[in-house]
């Protein structure tokens, strides 16, 4: 999986999304991939993501030789890097896939103790079976492979906020899950978890 965190112009969101819409939509009708692009909801309002899922690291650098190759679409980058304020890529591996994408990504994330990372990752996937058990969302479990390495990402998929917010009163009222939480102390770095929701526009 990989994940390009864009922030843009204040002043031009807008024109910000339609060019990374167009940017994902040209990837991957003619270089094999299979990017989305999502805006941030709850936090930064300028927050742009262009994420991408491969099979293999072999899978994305072929795309990467491909899209450099694509004049047309390199002009366009181009000219697009004035809608943004920076960016930043992570590549991370998927441990378990999430389910079907819906209308919003529920992200959240935490540090790992890496003294106990054999410990952490299982634990990160028995609190997507517990997710799952509670919600019947499939939760995907993805570590980083660049970047901050300690950090794990669950990642999940809801139709609405509506839903989003059902499904969070369903699991902080269940004595299983909130459980997590203490135990999460012995492998997870107290205080790292944070949440985000985005918005899938493309």
């Amino acid at each position: 999986m990989t994940i390009r965190q864009m922030r843009a112009e204040p002043t031009r969101m807008n024109d910000a999304v339609v060019f990374a819409t167009f940017v994902a939509g040209r990837l991957n009708e003619n270089h094999g991939a299979a990017m989305g692009v999502s805006v941030n909801i709850g936090g930064d309002p300028t927050a742009v993501s262009l994420s991408g899922r491969w099979e293999t690291l072999g899978d994305y650098e072929k795309m990467r030789h491909s899209m450099m190759a694509d004049e047309q679409l390199q002009s366009a980058i181009r000219m697009g890097t004035s809608l943004f304020v920076d960016a930043q890529d992570v590549i991370g591996q998927v441990l378990r896939p999430a389910g079907d994408p819906g209308g919003i990504a529920t992200v959240s994330r935490a540090r790992m103790q890496m003294e106990n990372v054999a410990e952490a990752i299982p634990f990160a996937l028995e609190v997507a079976d517990v997710v799952h058990g509670i919600t019947g969302n499939d939760v995907g479990v993805v570590t980083a492979v660049t970047g901050d390495r300690s950090e794990l990402m669950w990642l999940g998929f809801n139709d609405s906020l509506a839903a989003v917010g059902e499904q969070n009163e369903a699991l902080e009222a269940n004595p299983d899950y909130v459980g997590l939480f203490k135990r999460s102390a012995a492998t997870f770095v107290p205080g790292s978890l944070t949440q985000s929701f985005w918005q899938i526009v493309g």
